[in-house]
């Protein structure tokens, strides 16, 4: 496989393309990390997809390393679709397949709403408003502009973060402690107070996969509420067991996460 970085729009985001050695698939994939994240977050499916024969884009959205520095407090989830869209806009990405994680679960999702796409594929997603309904304003008003993981219960002692997940091995939570950075709560205000992506706006198909210890973490999705999106938006969803919501991407089930995704899109592949 082959590595190249981009950087593009205003925003200077970043985009890590991946290129496999024999391309087995006719639609690129873009890669969208959740909360506090980036783009190395999908380094290990990013491997194995490759293998597979998928070309792939993992960017970073903007103020998020190593984009360019925002001030996260202004900015909301239409701004983060924004960066998406300047991605598939600046590379030239025809009709591309959008997977998201968490947050960005819901992000592809509203891409998906005004953009052609090949499939959309939420990992653990965020819940829109017809399925999670309305939030208390008095709630949504307390969340700060700017967050962090710990600020939303990320534990700080290493052995109670060993044990709420499992799946992710000593070696790969210290990565991923120098990987995670703030967030935006004005984009977390918008997704509490319900954001509209009705089932007949969506017109690709949808795969959606959701994790067994999804919850095992405050700022985790819970399996359920993953089966409430398949539900309503008529998706298939694939139950990962032993994974927690973070394990999606970065523990020992993600290739089963991986292979889930080139199994449906070979047999998708329109």
């Amino acid at each position: 496989m082959e590595k190249k970085q981009h950087t593009v729009g205003s925003n200077n985001i970043f985009v890590e393309e991946t290129i496999p050695d024999e391309e087995k698939y006719s639609h690129p994939l873009v890669l969208v990390h959740g909360s506090f994240g980036g783009y190395s977050m999908w380094n290990m499916i990013v491997e194995q997809l490759s293998m597979a024969g998928f070309h792939t884009y993992a960017l970073s959205l903007r103020g998020h390393k190593p984009s360019g520095d925002v001030d996260l407090g202004t900015v909301g989830m239409n701004e983060y679709v924004d960066d998406i869209k300047t991605v598939t806009t600046e590379l030239k990405l025809e009709k591309p397949v959008v997977i998201g994680h968490s947050m960005a679960g819901l992000l592809v999702l509203m891409y998906s709403k005004k953009n052609p796409t090949a499939a959309v594929i939420p990992i653990d997603p965020s819940t829109s408003h017809e399925v999670q309904g309305t939030t208390d304003e008095d709630i949504v008003q307390r969340i700060p502009l700017v967050y962090n993981a710990m600020e939303a219960g990320m534990p700080t002692d290493p052995a109670e973060i060993m044990k709420v997940l499992p799946d992710i091995s000593r070696d790969v939570l210290m990565q991923m402690k120098d990987m995670l950075g703030t967030e935006s709560g004005l984009a977390r205000r918008d997704r509490k107070r319900g954001i509209s992506i009705t089932k007949e706006e969506v017109h690709s198909p949808i795969l959606m996969f959701g994790a067994e210890l999804g919850k095992s973490v405050p700022f985790g999705i819970s399996l359920e509420s993953t089966q409430k999106m398949g539900e309503y938006y008529g998706a298939e969803v694939i139950e990962i067991k032993g994974a927690t919501h973070p394990g999606m991407l970065m523990g020992e089930h993600s290739g089963e996460v991986a292979t889930g995704i080139t199994s449906w899109l070979n047999k998708n592949n329109g």
